[in-house]
Protein backbone atom coordinates (compact mmCIF):
# COMPACT_ATOMS: atom_id res chain seq x y z
CA UNK A 1 0.00 0.00 0.00
CA UNK A 2 2.92 2.12 0.62
CA UNK A 3 4.44 1.69 -2.25
CA UNK A 4 1.07 2.03 -4.10
CA UNK A 5 1.14 5.76 -2.98
CA UNK A 6 4.67 6.41 -3.31
CA UNK A 7 4.56 5.56 -6.97
CA UNK A 8 1.30 7.73 -7.33
CA UNK A 9 3.07 10.66 -5.85
CA UNK A 10 6.09 10.36 -8.45
CA UNK A 11 3.58 10.13 -11.27
CA UNK A 12 1.70 13.61 -9.99
CA UNK A 13 4.79 14.90 -9.65
CA UNK A 14 6.40 14.10 -13.12
CA UNK A 15 2.44 15.56 -14.10
CA UNK A 16 2.74 18.70 -12.62
CA UNK A 17 6.37 19.41 -13.66
CA UNK A 18 5.14 18.35 -17.45
CA UNK A 19 2.66 20.75 -17.22
CA UNK A 20 4.76 23.26 -15.84
CA UNK A 21 7.29 22.96 -18.65
CA UNK A 22 4.69 23.60 -21.33
CA UNK A 23 4.25 27.37 -22.10
CA UNK A 24 2.31 28.88 -25.10
CA UNK A 25 2.86 31.58 -27.31
CA UNK A 26 1.04 34.88 -27.56
CA UNK A 27 1.83 37.05 -30.39
CA UNK A 28 1.74 40.15 -30.44
CA UNK A 29 -0.71 42.67 -32.35
CA UNK A 30 0.82 43.61 -36.00
CA UNK A 31 1.15 47.28 -35.93
CA UNK A 32 2.66 49.61 -38.96
CA UNK A 33 1.13 52.61 -37.46
CA UNK A 34 5.10 53.92 -37.33
CA UNK A 35 4.81 54.24 -41.00
CA UNK A 36 3.08 56.85 -43.07
CA UNK A 37 0.08 55.82 -45.06
CA UNK A 38 -0.15 55.93 -48.75
CA UNK A 39 -2.56 57.99 -49.20
CA UNK A 40 -4.29 57.69 -53.07
CA UNK A 41 -6.87 59.81 -54.12
CA UNK A 42 -9.70 57.12 -54.77
CA UNK A 43 -13.31 57.01 -53.36
CA UNK A 44 -12.33 53.68 -51.35
CA UNK A 45 -10.19 50.69 -50.63
CA UNK A 46 -11.33 47.36 -50.52
CA UNK A 47 -9.61 44.27 -49.36
CA UNK A 48 -10.48 40.44 -50.54
CA UNK A 49 -9.16 37.40 -50.29
CA UNK A 50 -8.89 35.10 -53.16
CA UNK A 51 -6.52 32.62 -51.72
CA UNK A 52 -7.90 29.53 -49.50
CA UNK A 53 -6.14 27.60 -46.89
CA UNK A 54 -5.96 23.90 -47.96
CA UNK A 55 -5.68 23.11 -44.57
CA UNK A 56 -3.28 19.57 -44.57
CA UNK A 57 0.26 18.88 -44.65
CA UNK A 58 2.40 20.39 -45.78
CA UNK A 59 0.83 23.92 -45.80
CA UNK A 60 0.77 25.00 -41.72
CA UNK A 61 -0.25 28.69 -42.27
CA UNK A 62 -3.63 27.85 -41.01
CA UNK A 63 -2.33 26.43 -38.00
CA UNK A 64 -0.01 29.38 -37.04
CA UNK A 65 -0.68 32.01 -33.88
CA UNK A 66 -0.92 34.64 -36.77
CA UNK A 67 -1.93 34.13 -40.44
CA UNK A 68 -0.23 35.34 -42.97
CA UNK A 69 -3.79 36.08 -44.31
CA UNK A 70 -4.55 37.92 -41.09
CA UNK A 71 -1.05 39.84 -41.27
CA UNK A 72 -1.48 40.45 -45.12
CA UNK A 73 -5.07 42.32 -44.85
CA UNK A 74 -3.70 44.26 -41.65
CA UNK A 75 -1.11 45.33 -43.61
CA UNK A 76 -3.20 46.62 -46.35
CA UNK A 77 -5.86 47.79 -43.93
CA UNK A 78 -3.49 50.12 -42.42
CA UNK A 79 -1.12 51.24 -45.36
CA UNK A 80 -3.63 51.35 -47.87
CA UNK A 81 -5.36 54.57 -47.22
CA UNK A 82 -8.62 56.42 -49.58
CA UNK A 83 -8.43 60.31 -49.43
CA UNK A 84 -11.66 60.99 -52.12
CA UNK A 85 -11.66 60.84 -55.84
CA UNK A 86 -13.26 58.99 -58.78
CA UNK A 87 -11.91 55.50 -58.50
CA UNK A 88 -11.50 52.78 -56.71
CA UNK A 89 -8.73 50.39 -55.47
CA UNK A 90 -9.45 46.30 -54.88
CA UNK A 91 -6.63 45.05 -52.93
CA UNK A 92 -6.44 40.93 -53.62
CA UNK A 93 -4.71 38.20 -51.46
CA UNK A 94 -3.66 36.23 -54.02
CA UNK A 95 -1.52 33.89 -51.56
CA UNK A 96 -0.87 33.80 -47.89
CA UNK A 97 1.27 30.12 -47.42
CA UNK A 98 3.39 29.00 -45.17
CA UNK A 99 4.77 25.01 -45.73
CA UNK A 100 6.42 22.85 -43.68
CA UNK A 101 9.29 20.69 -44.67
CA UNK A 102 10.78 18.10 -42.46
CA UNK A 103 14.36 18.08 -42.73
CA UNK A 104 17.35 15.35 -41.92
CA UNK A 105 18.90 15.03 -39.03
CA UNK A 106 22.39 13.37 -38.10
CA UNK A 107 21.23 10.20 -35.54
CA UNK A 108 23.45 8.31 -33.54
CA UNK A 109 26.03 9.84 -30.69
CA UNK A 110 27.13 12.36 -32.93
CA UNK A 111 23.20 13.77 -33.41
CA UNK A 112 23.26 14.01 -29.89
CA UNK A 113 26.15 16.60 -29.80
CA UNK A 114 24.90 18.92 -32.56
CA UNK A 115 21.87 20.53 -32.68
CA UNK A 116 20.59 20.93 -36.28
CA UNK A 117 17.47 22.40 -38.07
CA UNK A 118 14.32 19.47 -37.95
CA UNK A 119 12.34 21.66 -39.98
CA UNK A 120 12.28 24.91 -42.41
CA UNK A 121 9.38 26.76 -42.85
CA UNK A 122 8.78 28.38 -46.40
CA UNK A 123 6.41 31.36 -46.14
CA UNK A 124 5.05 33.20 -49.10
CA UNK A 125 2.89 36.49 -49.71
CA UNK A 126 1.08 37.74 -52.92
CA UNK A 127 -0.82 40.98 -53.32
CA UNK A 128 -2.92 42.26 -56.57
CA UNK A 129 -3.99 45.81 -56.63
CA UNK A 130 -6.42 47.12 -59.29
CA UNK A 131 -7.32 50.28 -59.94
CA UNK A 132 -10.91 50.09 -60.66
CA UNK A 133 -12.97 53.32 -62.83
CA UNK A 134 -16.59 54.50 -61.76
CA UNK A 135 -18.02 51.91 -63.83
CA UNK A 136 -16.04 48.88 -61.98
CA UNK A 137 -13.69 48.22 -64.87
CA UNK A 138 -9.95 47.29 -64.39
CA UNK A 139 -7.81 50.20 -65.24
CA UNK A 140 -4.76 48.81 -64.68
CA UNK A 141 -3.27 46.21 -61.69
CA UNK A 142 0.16 45.87 -59.95
CA UNK A 143 1.24 42.49 -58.31
CA UNK A 144 3.75 42.07 -55.78
CA UNK A 145 4.76 38.71 -53.97
CA UNK A 146 7.99 37.85 -51.42
CA UNK A 147 9.13 34.69 -50.18
CA UNK A 148 10.98 33.62 -46.69
CA UNK A 149 12.19 30.79 -45.17
CA UNK A 150 12.99 30.24 -41.42
CA UNK A 151 14.67 27.18 -39.70
CA UNK A 152 13.51 25.42 -36.68
CA UNK A 153 16.28 23.26 -34.47
CA UNK A 154 15.14 20.09 -33.43
CA UNK A 155 14.12 19.87 -30.35
CA UNK A 156 12.72 23.19 -29.58
CA UNK A 157 9.50 23.27 -27.54
CA UNK A 158 5.78 24.58 -28.66
CA UNK A 159 6.36 28.03 -27.98
CA UNK A 160 9.60 28.55 -29.40
CA UNK A 161 8.13 27.34 -32.19
CA UNK A 162 5.59 29.43 -32.02
CA UNK A 163 7.27 32.09 -31.72
CA UNK A 164 9.46 31.51 -34.72
CA UNK A 165 6.41 31.02 -36.80
CA UNK A 166 5.01 34.46 -35.97
CA UNK A 167 8.45 36.16 -36.66
CA UNK A 168 8.44 34.36 -40.17
CA UNK A 169 4.67 35.69 -40.86
CA UNK A 170 5.80 39.10 -39.64
CA UNK A 171 9.32 39.64 -41.76
CA UNK A 172 7.30 38.26 -44.56
CA UNK A 173 4.50 41.02 -44.22
CA UNK A 174 7.51 43.88 -43.35
CA UNK A 175 8.63 42.74 -46.97
CA UNK A 176 5.64 43.12 -48.76
CA UNK A 177 4.94 46.22 -47.08
CA UNK A 178 8.33 47.50 -48.51
CA UNK A 179 7.86 46.16 -51.78
CA UNK A 180 3.85 46.92 -52.58
CA UNK A 181 4.84 50.28 -51.37
CA UNK A 182 7.23 51.28 -53.95
CA UNK A 183 4.83 49.36 -56.43
CA UNK A 184 2.04 51.68 -55.87
CA UNK A 185 4.15 54.86 -55.75
CA UNK A 186 5.79 53.91 -58.85
CA UNK A 187 2.41 52.34 -60.77
CA UNK A 188 -0.08 54.70 -59.35
CA UNK A 189 2.09 57.93 -58.85
CA UNK A 190 -1.20 60.08 -60.57
CA UNK A 191 -3.09 58.92 -57.49
CA UNK A 192 -0.62 59.46 -54.60
CA UNK A 193 -0.97 62.56 -52.26
CA UNK A 194 0.40 63.89 -49.12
Amino acid sequence: MIAARAWLIVIIGLLGACASDYQTFTPPPLDFSDRQPLNLAVDRVMIDSAYRPTGAPPYVDHALPLTPEAATRALLEQRLRAVGGTDRLQAVILDASVREQALETVSGVRGWLTTESAARLEGRLEVRVDRLDPAGMVVRSISTAVTRTRAIPEGVAYAERQRIAYELVRDLAGDLDTGLSANVRESYAELMRP
